[in-house]
């Protein structure tokens, strides 16, 4: 007898979200936003430059296949179920009622760090940005309050609204960093020539490939969020499969095609040490060399934007995850309800947004770096979160298709992907373990902050195993 998860196909009113809100543009744009390509390009490429030089499109090129096979087993689950819940479901009905609570707990924690760390990183930018065009040197803890009430009530009302300014923001980042690659395009690069030289096998698989695998997997992370949309999106059969597979896309494209620029535009002989002596901005000196001063600015003043539209994303996914375990009893019922006019999960958002209040508090009075501590610290767990998620979600599917006797079968997306993809995050998040301090950016009891996932893994396992969760149902639609 296994203890998997029977699957609850109705819900009443107020415990749905707002079904056909989205179709495949506005779930694309949602998760590409979300993932926030031009942050991530400024964020981390600079970080796998620094391990890998000219061979970095190459680590994004592994990288973005290495998602794109999680995907084929990913949607494989979400065609079969789709709910708010995401990654949870899809463990529960795998791995078990106990591996469920414990994939929810980790959840809780993976986006808790996740959301308030990333407005760490904005408050750090307002800041510099009015610092620098006004001359208001305004505490950081003031910016981040001040998004945080933005984005509570963004994410408190229908989810069209975030979608629609989402996507506005998205465009004018990718708008600006295609301005870039053109000019490096059409002066050839720093050699008049540009050169592949980097995707070359012998570099790519070089001393510095596993770290520099993981940063630029670090970069993808939010993707995974198109199967928590499934409740309000058209038909989650063909519009959440198409959706995640743009995005990946997108994203590959994108990042492949604009680090491979940066470092023609820089030289791929010189753009290792480059990125180590002067990782925070060489990027924007290349956009003044090859562009203009002018276009230094604008990459200031939307790279601001692009982490609003992150922090948004993540606080919208981080909701619906509050909204989904309220309304499975893993957490308190009341914030499994939707409002009654938005259909959205205004309850969560809510609780999402204090939680991040009390933890942004929490730094702000200790004195903490709104970057090296609250942003670092945080992102580092946050990041090892998802892979765990992605990991165990892998696994579950392989297992899940296994048992399920009605479930359509494909070798490719039941059991060859899902399995490639289940040992590929497997190694990335030992890697991201035994390289804890690198990532977060600190020595000490700093290095072992990854220790909270597991915690939360093992008192979900243990709450997981009482009686009163034997009915226990994550998902919400069939």
């Amino acid at each position: 007898m296994t203890d998997s998860v029977t699957p609850r196909t109705t819900q009443s009113e107020d415990r749905r979200l707002r079904a056909g809100a989205m179709g495949t543009p506005g779930l694309t744009f949602a998760v590409v936003a979300m993932v926030g390509p031009m942050a991530a390009l400024m964020g981390a490429s600079p970080l796998v430059f620094m391990s890998s030089g000219a061979s970095t499109p190459a680590i994004y090129l592994v990288s973005t296949l290495l998602v794109a096979v999680f995907a084929v087993g990913y949607l494989a689950m979400t065609r079969q179920m789709g709910s708010a819940s995401g990654f949870i479901s899809f463990i529960s009905q795998g791995l078990g009622r106990r591996a469920g609570v414990a994939a929810s707990y980790v959840t809780l924690i993976t986006y808790a760090t996740f959301v308030s760390g990333l407005y760490g990183i904005y408050a750090v930018f307002v800041q510099g940005a009015f610092v620098q065009f006004f001359g208001l040197d305004i505490h950081w803890a003031i910016w981040a309050l001040i998004l945080l009430a933005i984005n509570s009530v963004l994410s408190y009302n229908r989810v069209e609204f975030s979608v629609r300014l989402m996507g506005v923001l998205l465009i004018l980042a990718v708008v600006a960093i295609l301005v870039l690659d053109i000019a490096v395009i059409a002066r050839g690069g720093a050699d008049g020539v540009l050169s592949f030289e980097g995707f070359a096998p012998t570099a790519v698989f070089g001393a510095g490939f596993g770290l520099a695998a993981l940063f630029a997997l670090g970069s993808f992370g939010g993707v995974e969020a198109t199967a928590v949309f499934s409740e309000e999106v058209k038909d989650r059969r063909t519009t959440v499969p198409r959706a995640m597979y743009v995005s990946v896309l997108v994203l590959g494209i994108f990042y492949i095609g604009s680090t491979w620029l940066i470092a023609n535009a820089v030289g791929n002989d010189s753009i290792l040490d480059v990125s180590n002596t002067d990782p925070t901005g060489f990027i924007f000196t290349v956009a003044g060399d090859y562009v203009g001063p002018l276009w230094v600015q604008v990459l200031n003043a939307l790279v601001v934007t692009s982490f609003f539209a992150v922090v948004l994303g993540f606080t919208n996914v981080a909701s619906r995850y509050v909204f989904a375990l309220g309304r499975a009893g893993i957490l308190p019922q009341i914030v499994g309800r939707s409002h009654p006019k938005h259909q959205s999960p205004h309850i969560g958002s809510i609780v999402v947004g204090i939680a991040a209040f009390v933890i942004i508090g929490i730094f702000a009075v200790a004195g903490a770096d709104p970057f090296a501590q609250l942003y670092t610290w945080l992102l580092a767990i946050g990041t090892v979160g998802v892979l765990v998620l992605m990991c165990a979600s892998s696994f579950a599917t392989v297992v899940y298709f296994r048992r399920a006797k009605d479930a359509p079968r494909s070798v490719w997306s039941t059991v060859i992907a899902p399995l490639t993809a289940g040992l590929g995050l497997a190694a990335a998040v030992i890697l991201a373990i035994t390289n804890f301090g690198l990532l977060a950016g600190g020595q000490g009891f700093v290095e072992w902050l990854w220790v909270l996932l597991l915690i939360a893994a093992v008192a979900g396992f243990i709450v997981g195993s009482l009686r009163r969760f034997r009915d226990l149902s994550f998902t919400g639609i069939d």
